[in-house]
């Protein structure tokens, strides 16, 4: 294989990925506007209840919060960082204790 055939191919699949997000974005959007607002409203308690719980109460890890505060597997860590989680979960100060 020479370089050129893979920076050609790293392209492509760097193509694909950005395909598969823009449809993920559009595909959640629409779950999101076809829900009534007291839906949305639950949806949001829901979910900010639980990183609230994962990220300031148990000060949990990325995967943590994931996998063990909403039960999902690793299906979801791209998605989560997709949507802007890890950037929100690598914001967030964690205790200087945590670290000593």
């Amino acid at each position: 294989m020479t370089r050129r055939s893979l920076i050609d191919i790293l392209t492509e699949l760097g193509e694909l990925q950005e395909d598969i997000e823009k449809q993920t974005e559009r595909e959640m959007d629409e779950w999101w506007n076809a829900m009534s607002k007291d839906d949305q409203m639950k949806a949001f308690y829901s979910v900010m209840k639980r990183l609230v719980d994962g990220e300031l109460e148990q000060k949990g890890s990325y995967r943590y919060v994931l996998y063990d505060v909403f039960g999902f597997g690793p299906e979801s860590y791209m998605l989560g960082m997709m949507c802007g989680y890890m950037a929100l979960h690598n914001s967030i100060e964690r205790d200087v204790e945590k670290f000593t």
